[in-house]
């Protein structure tokens, strides 16, 4: 696994660096410049265990700010910035526009990229899970990610078993099975109501990943509503905002998904199927691409150019 991961990294780097210094940003421009396109980046955290290069590092332990920086300054010097009401409106200038996401409402988020993303005067949506804001609890992929840090499980295991839930499968009898095992430290690792009001107060968006990070595609009708109308309640009492936007957790929805947020007066839905999204794209389906931290420049922008017309 290491010897394929240090190949797997030397070409994505050597691959991304050529393109980068090729003039590869400029190709992209041009290949897209017919009409306005929105690429919306779909962060989570700064996890050293989710974002690493070579050997996963600890979940509570954060980095890659500086990185992350030079991310933010690159895209606001090439890309503009909008938002998906800026962008579907009807003034929206033709070429590339950026949104930037965080979904699940992590800490870090606020510790790291809150200060850069004010610097660079970025368009941000906060996606947060309201019934975990302000406790010590964890998401069950973090919980299950904590099993390999202390060796209780496998790497591949874990995470064939999570990648297994991204594809629509349930993980439940998996999780009954080894919920003896299951256990978090006292650690607060993600953000409080105090901080998520000092986001929103700035001018960023603070919107629902539904109360409880349960997949919607596993729950019928009335468990849906009641995961995603929890979480909008919810936010719009805290922040007293009304909510527009909404992130299926784990990009995972169906038909009474999308009928809830119509329902709910939700304008703009984000799975995590990647590609750009033009004014004809479906507003409750909108396209993200998956990036992370780490990333340097040249693979973010090798990510962006294969991405471009999924």
């Amino acid at each position: 696994m290491k010897m394929r991961r240090l190949i797997s990294l030397i070409l994505k780097e050597t691959v991304g660096f050529l393109f980068l210094r090729l003039g590869g940003v400029y190709f992209l421009k041009y290949k897209l410049r017919d009409q306005p396109y929105l690429i919306v980046l779909n962060y989570h955290n700064f996890s050293e265990y989710n974002n690493y290069r070579l050997k996963r590092g600890k979940t509570l332990k954060s980095g890659y700010g500086s990185n992350f920086n030079k991310q933010i300054r690159f895209l606001n010097k090439h890309f503009q910035f909008s938002y998906p009401n800026e962008f579907f409106g009807d003034k929206t200038t033709s070429g590339i526009h950026i949104l930037i996401t965080f979904d699940d409402g992590y800490k870090d988020n606020y510790d790291i990229a809150f200060p850069i993303l004010k610097q660079h005067n970025a368009k941000v949506i906060f996606f947060i899970v309201t019934n975990i804001i302000g406790t010590n609890d964890w998401l069950t992929h973090d919980k299950l990610r904590f099993l390999v840090e202390k060796k209780y499980k496998s790497e591949n295991e874990v995470e064939t078993c999570l990648k297994k839930m991204n594809q629509g499968h349930s993980i439940a009898t998996w999780i009954k099975q080894n919920e003896n095992l299951i256990a978090i430290p006292e650690q607060r690792l993600m953000m409080n109501w105090k901080e998520v009001e000092e986001i929103d107060k700035e001018g960023f968006k603070i919107a629902p990943h539904t109360h409880q990070h349960s997949i919607l595609s596993f729950l019928d009708y009335t468990k849906q509503e009641g995961e995603i109308q929890t979480s909008i309640k919810t936010l719009e009492s805290k922040l007293k905002k009304i909510c527009n936007y909404f992130a299926y957790p784990n990009g995972l929805y169906n038909a009474d998904s999308l009928n809830v947020l119509n329902k709910s007066a939700i304008q703009y839905g984000f799975t995590t199927q990647p590609g750009f999204n033009s004014k004809e794209n479906a507003p409750l389906q909108l396209k993200r691409i998956g990036v992370n931290a780490s990333d340097s420049i040249g693979v973010l922008l090798l990510k962006l150019y294969l991405n471009r017309k999924k």
